[in-house]
C-alpha cells in the first residue's frame, strides 16, 4: 500500500529493536536505515548519525503532525538542535494518556467484604465481562491508616480460608520499585523516577532536591519499615522479581497491588500482571480499584509517566537522507499516523478482515480479528506511537475509557500526576551527558538504602546523613547543579 501510494520501494532491516547490542553494533557499523525508531536520538545527531529536519519541512509534507505539536505547548520545544532554531534532531510520537496519571491502587474487595472492610464512595463496576465486571471503581481513595488497617487482617485473620497465616497486605519485589511503590510514595509527596539519577527532582523548602535525598523520601522509609515490621509485607519480597511478585499476587497471596489503569480495566496485554492474572484463575476474586492512596499530610499521587508532557520514542532520519527522500519520508508519516484512513490501514489492516470495533465506529475499540502478523502484513510496523482525541478509544476498550472519563483522564487525576521541579527539555545543559555518567552508581545506592531500609538491616534516621553524602559525592551534586540551569516544568507546561 506504501509502495503505490508514494512510489517508492521499501527495504526493512531486520533487528530486535530491545537488543541494545544490536543497535549499538547496527549505529557502529553505520548500517542505520533511512528511518529508524531509536533511543537517545540526541545522542545520534551530536555523533553525526542522523540529520536534522527544518521545521518548515514538517509543515509543508506533514502538515497534520505539525498541528500536533503546535497544539502542545512544548510541541516546537522537543527535539530542538541546541543552537539552531528550527531544526530538529527527531520526530517524536505524542499520546494523551502520558499527560494523565497511569497508576491506581487495587485491593482484594472479596477479602474486604469477608473481613468488613467497607469501599469508600460509590463504587461502580469497570466491564461487563471478561473479569471486569469483578473489578470495581472508587473515586475515592483509602488513607494510609485506611490501608493499614486492611494490611493487618489480610495478614492476620485468614482471607482465603486455609487456615495458614501466609497471606499479606502489599505486593512488593526486589527489582522495580516504580512498579510497586510509586502509589504509596506519592502518599508522601513523592516523583518515583522511572529511571536513576534525579531524574524526579522535587521543589523541597524553597530549593531543587532530588526526592531520592528528600525530607519525604526519609519519611516514606521510615514509614515501609515499619509495614515490614508489623509483618504486612511478604518478608520473600528480597528474592522475588517483578514476575516472581506477579506470579504470587495470582496465587492469591497479596491483598492489594499498585496497578496500571489498562490493567484494572483487563486490557489482554496485561493478562500477566494484577489484577488480571488472578481474575482469570480465580473465578471468585474480586477487586476494588482506586486512586493513590492519601498520605498523613494529605499528599496524593503517583509519578507522571512522562516527566513534562505526553511526547515520547523518537523516530530518527540517516544523516545521508536527502532532503527529497526526507520529503517523501515525512509525507508517508504524515498519512499512515495522522490520516484516518493511513491510520487504520496500516495500524490494524482492514475492517471486516483484520479487525472489527468493540462498538460504534472510530468511538470505541478495534478488536482484532487474530493477532496481527508483523511481519507478514506491516500491521503496526510502521507507526509511531500518536494517539490523542478520539483515536485513544481505539488502543483501548470500553473499561479504560469508563476509567478514563471518571477519573485518570480528567482534570481530577491530572492534578496528582507528580512532575520534576525542573527538566532540561532542549538539552541546554549537560545534564543527560551527567545522567549518563553517574546513573548507575547513584541508583545502586539507592537501591541498597532502599531495601536495607525497609528490611530493617539499617536504621533510617541513623544511616541517613551518611547516605545522603554517599549520594551527593557519587553525581547526585554535579547533576543537581545542572539542573538548577533548566527551565521549571510548570512553565514549560504554560500554553
Amino acid at each position: 500500500m506504501i509502495e503505490k501510494k508514494f512510489n517508492v520501494k521499501l527495504k526493512n532491516r531486520k533487528l530486535d529493536v530491545n537488543n541494545k547490542e544490536q543497535k549499538n553494533l547496527m549505529v557502529a557499523s553505520g548500517e542505520l536505515p533511512d528511518i529508524a525508531f531509536m533511543d537517545a536520538p540526541e545522542k545520534l545527531y551530536s555523533d553525526a548519525v542522523t540529520r536534522s529536519i527544518s521545521k518548515e519541512m514538517i509543515m509543508k509534507y506533514a502538515p497534520n503532525y505539525a498541528k500536533v505539536l503546535s497544539d502542545q505547548p512544548t510541541g516546537w520545544k522537543i527535539n530542538q538542535v541546541p543552537g539552531k532554531n528550527g531544526e530538529y534532531y527527531a520526530l517524536t510520537g505524542y499520546k494523551q494518556e502520558w499527560d494523565n496519571l497511569t497508576w491506581g491502587q487495587v485491593y482484594r474487595l472479596d477479602w474486604m467484604e469477608k473481613l468488613g472492610f467497607k469501599p469508600k464512595g460509590d463504587i461502580v463496576p469497570v466491564g461487563t465481562s471478561g473479569g471486569a465486571e469483578r473489578v470495581f471503581f472508587s473515586k475515592q481513595a483509602f488513607t494510609l491508616d485506611e490501608e493499614q488497617k486492611m494490611f493487618e487482617a489480610f495478614v492476620n485473620n485468614d482471607p482465603d480460608g486455609n487456615g495458614k497465616k501466609d497471606t499479606y497486605g502489599l505486593l512488593l519485589n526486589n527489582s522495580d520499585a516504580s512498579w510497586a511503590l510509586s502509589t504509596e510514595a506519592g502518599a508522601f509527596g513523592i516523583g518515583w523516577d522511572y529511571g536513576a539519577g534525579a531524574d524526579y527532582n522535587m521543589e523541597e523548602n524553597g530549593k531543587l532536591v532530588s526526592y531520592a535525598i528528600s525530607q519525604n523520601y526519609k519519611e516514606f522509609l521510615t514509614y515501609m519499615a515499619s509495614l515490614n515490621k508489623k509483618g504486612y509485607i511478604d518478608p520473600e519480597f528480597t528474592t522475588l522479581n517483578r514476575a516472581k511478585s506477579w506470579e504470587k499476587f495470582a496465587a492469591g497471596k497479596y491483598g492489594a497491588a499498585q496497578v496500571q489503569v489498562q490493567a484494572a480495566g483487563m486490557v489482554p496485554f496485561t493478562f500477566n500482571r494484577p489484577p488480571g492474572n488472578l481474575i482469570l484463575k480465580d473465578p471468585n476474586a474480586k477487586f476494588l480499584f482506586t486512586p493513590p492512596p492519601i498520605g498523613f499530610k494529605g499528599q496524593q499521587g503517583s509519578a507522571a509517566y512522562t516527566p513534562v508532557d505526553g511526547f515520547g520514542y523518537a523516530m530518527v532520519i540517516k544523516k545521508d537522507v536527502s532532503d527529497e527522500k526526507l520529503a517523501r519520508i515525512l509525507q508517508i508519516f504524515d498519512y499512515l499516523n495522522l490520516d484516518k484512513d493511513g491510520l487504520m490501514l496500516s495500524a490494524f489492516g482492514e475492517e471486516g478482515k483484520d479487525y472489527s470495533w468493540e462498538a460504534e465506529p472510530y468511538k470505541s475499540a478495534v478488536i482484532p480479528k487474530q493477532a496481527a502478523e508483523v511481519e507478514k502484513d506491516g500491521i503496526g510496523y510502521y507507526n509511531l506511537p500518536i494517539q490523542f482525541g478520539n483515536v485513544n478509544a481505539y488502543y483501548s476498550n470500553a473499561a479504560v475509557s469508563k476509567l478514563t472519563d471518571l477519573y485518570f483522564g480528567a482534570e481530577a487525576g491530572r492534578k496528582i500526576a507528580y512532575r520534576p521541579f525542573k527538566w532540561d527539555y532542549s538539552n541546554q545543559t549537560k545534564f543527560n551527558e551527567l545522567k549518563t555518567k553517574y546513573d548507575a552508581k547513584l541508583k545502586t545506592i539507592k537501591d541498597e538504602f532502599l531495601f536495607k531500609s525497609i528490611t530493617g538491616e539499617l536504621n533510617v534516621d541513623s544511616a541517613w546523613d551518611a547516605y545522603v553524602k554517599n549520594w551527593r559525592s557519587s553525581g547526585g551534586d554535579e547533576i543537581l547543579a545542572e539542573l538548577e540551569k533548566a527551565p521549571k516544568v510548570a512553565d514549560l507546561r504554560k500554553k
